[in-house]
């Protein structure tokens, strides 16, 4: 028997070793890229794109003037009618214009949008929070009076959801935010005892409206005129509805009183700290701000003659451009209103505009010449 070489074996099996790795190597290489033949190729990571830097040539471009007025507008009825079919100037259902036709509302919404307003909630007005985009002027709308009108309910579906009359004003309202997307569409509606006059439907009217964007508001149980009454009357009548909106939506209504007959007409009135502040049966109550009849837009909430507890608004109707209409009223801001910077977190102004400045909200200011 021949002797065995042992070195000669062990290298023997080193040399089909190797050759085994590098068989493997060349295997897996060939799957390897058979795999990447079928593979998607890589996306290359999407760039962020930086939001365009707005300079003090864009306040010039737009006219920016933060310190600006802005028009709180006030409706009442909302009518399923044609401008043709009132016997009144425009789209006035009554002699007074407190009462509106559907086409006169379209018509008014179109004119706002069109004009470069756009829509914010009246409690962010208050306080101070305006988010309008570059050169555009906020606009608040508000109705009063709690009427079938406002939003007119004609039955639910299988579902259960409220079917709601397109020609009531929530009805053209949401029209309108299918219509223009931009227009950040929003009100506040100011009830009194009778909530919205349906009664089969008025807290389920309650939940909807705040769900969908839109504020409800305090406007006295029995539209009482202060001016008439005293201090327990008055603490009774703006404390009973607050307790009725707190019942259906706790903690989703405003605290904000719009005042019948825009009585008391003067902040100093006795019946004023009544108003703000009060008791009732169990509870008690703190209104935030009161909203006057006073005919023209009321200032900036940067400006200092800016009162947030006693905001007057615009009698949203038509008089051919006289005793405070809508035309007339809009003629007027165009020498004077807000234009937004685009940016909620600063307030531009012109420079020489400066000393007219109060409340900031502790946002940045920045100042341009023009």
């Amino acid at each position: 028997m021949a002797r065995i070489n042992r070195k000669k074996q062990r290298r023997n099996l080193m040399i089909l070793g190797i050759g085994f790795l590098v068989f493997l190597g060349t295997c897996i290489g060939i799957v390897s890229g058979v795999k990447s033949l079928f593979r998607e190729p890589e996306k290359e990571p999407e760039k962020v794109q930086e939001e365009p830097k707005i300079t003090k040539a864009d306040y010039q471009k737009y006219a920016v003037d933060e310190s600006g007025n802005i028009p709180v507008m006030m409706y009442h009825g909302i009518h399923d009618l044609k401008n043709s079919e009132t016997e009144y100037t425009g789209g006035n259902v009554d002699a007074d214009g407190y009462q509106r036709t559907a086409e006169a509302f379209r018509e008014d919404l179109d004119f706002y949008y069109e004009n470069g307003y756009r829509m914010i909630r009246l409690e962010d007005y208050i306080h101070g929070q305006i988010d309008v985009e570059l050169g555009k002027t906020p606009i608040v709308l508000t109705f009063d009076d709690g009427l079938e009108n406002n939003i007119r309910v004609l039955g639910k579906d299988k579902k259960g959801n409220l079917k709601i009359d397109p020609n009531s004003a929530v009805g053209i309202l949401e029209e309108y935010k299918e219509k223009y997307p931009d227009f950040n569409v929003t009100a506040t509606f100011f009830v009194n005892g009778g909530l919205f006059n349906q009664p089969e439907y008025n807290e389920d009217i309650l939940k909807w409206l705040v769900k969908h964007g839109y504020d409800v508001g305090n406007h006295t149980y029995s539209h009482v005129d202060f001016t008439t009454t005293d201090g327990v009357t008055a603490q009774s009548e703006v404390g009973s509805v607050y307790a009725m909106l707190e019942e259906i939506i706790p903690d989703q209504y405003v605290h904000i009183v719009a005042l019948p007959f825009g009585s008391p007409y003067t902040f100093d009135h006795p019946m004023i700290p009544y108003i703000q502040e009060g008791t009732y049966e169990d509870g008690s109550y703190k209104t935030e701000a009161m909203l006057q009849v006073a005919w023209e837009a009321d200032y900036s909430p940067y400006n200092n003659q800016f009162n947030p507890a006693f905001i007057k608004r615009i009698r949203a109707y038509d008089n051919n451009g006289e005793n405070f209409d809508i035309q007339m009223n809009f003629d007027a801001l165009e020498t004077n209103r807000y234009r937004s910077d685009g940016d909620p977190d600063t307030i531009v102004i012109p420079e020489e505009k400066e000393e007219v400045l109060g409340n900031t909200y502790e946002k940045k200011v920045i100042t341009y010449s023009v």
